[in-house]
């Protein structure tokens, strides 16, 4: 166990690259921080065989077959992106942040969905930086709680917890119960904001599919379906990279469905805005997984509610 343990440790996405990662990021000279992000993409780019291969496949479906070349070129720069933001992001989340310049996009429905008073749901993606945009949520003058996986490597997961409630936001882990919806829905009534992230992976039974990028691919409907339950206001906000410590937060939004109908259109919606945003910009999509892996498991015809949130299939 120990020697396991240990390779994990030393392993590219281990605990000891983190804290490594970390001390660069928020006591590493100007230089270094803008120097090295591509620099380590292109190390990890050369070394993450199956990552890479993944990312291969998911820019060829969202610009199309190009020549070798190129596609290894944009291959890597989603690397460098990933990189860059991982930077930025532990700058922002550690002791010593540094000034961003950030535009906020539809701040305005924003600011229409907390005048409801019944919490909001900030649904992100694996994009631009996800982690800057959380950061900023701490401004909005709510209790800010992140729902998010436990990360597949067990040797960060302390060390990214601390990071992320360094300054004050709670971390919702959605896989360790069959109930983790309550403490959402909780959450929600005591008109908190709740950030969840919409990314094509799960376990089917979670999952609906629908037309992505000119493919089908299965994406999450828990959000939607707690929106729903909650009567809380949903608004997708993603996170676009612009420069060196510059962002633009785009608020596409303000969804509330109260019906099965009118979370299936808010879910298409959604669906639609991240996929224009993909397009849009593709090296800024940091999806490290298949996308469109097959499904295996088919689907009834009734509505489908996420085991994972705790609720009934009804």
């Amino acid at each position: 166990m120990e020697w396991r343990w240990l390779r994990a440790t030393v392993r590219f996405d281990g605990a000891f690259w983190r804290r490594f990662a970390e001390l660069g990021c928020v006591y590493g000279p100007e230089w270094w921080k803008r120097g090295s992000p591509p620099v380590i993409a292109a190390v990890i780019f050369s070394l993450a065989k199956a990552q890479r291969a993944a990312v291969l496949r998911n820019q060829r479906q969202v610009r199309g077959p190009q020549r070798w070349v190129r596609e290894q070129w944009h291959a890597y720069r989603v690397f460098a992106e990933l990189a860059r933001s991982v930077t930025e992001a532990m700058e922002q989340w550690g002791p010593r942040p540094r000034p961003l310049e950030l535009a906020v996009v539809g701040r305005e429905i924003l600011t229409e969905a907390l005048a409801v008073h019944r919490g909001v749901i900030l649904l992100t993606g694996h994009f631009g930086s996800w982690e800057v945009a959380a950061r900023f949520l701490g401004e909005l003058g709510r209790p800010v709680n992140l729902v998010m996986a436990h990360e597949p490597n067990p040797t960060v997961r302390a060390f990214e917890h601390a990071l992320r409630t360094r300054h004050g936001a709670q971390v919702m882990y959605s896989d360790r119960s069959v109930f983790a919806a309550l403490p959402i829905l909780q959450a929600l009534r005591r008109d908190e904001i709740v950030g969840m992230q919409l990314d094509p992976w799960g376990p089917p039974r979670a999952s609906a599919d629908i037309d992505f990028c000119g493919r089908a691919a299965s994406f999450p409907l828990g959000p939607f379906v707690i929106s729903r339950i909650a009567r809380a206001p949903l608004v997708p906000v993603f996170a676009v990279r612009t420069g060196i410590r510059s962002y633009e937060l785009r608020v596409s939004d303000r969804l509330q469905p109260t019906t099965a109908a009118e979370t299936t259109a808010a879910f298409e919606a959604t669906v639609r805005a991240y996929e224009a945003l993909v397009r849009e910009r593709p090296e800024q999509w940091l999806l490290f997984e298949d996308v469109w892996r097959e499904r295996v498991a088919e689907r009834g015809a009734y509505e489908m509610v996420p085991q994972a949130s705790g609720l009934r299939l009804r």
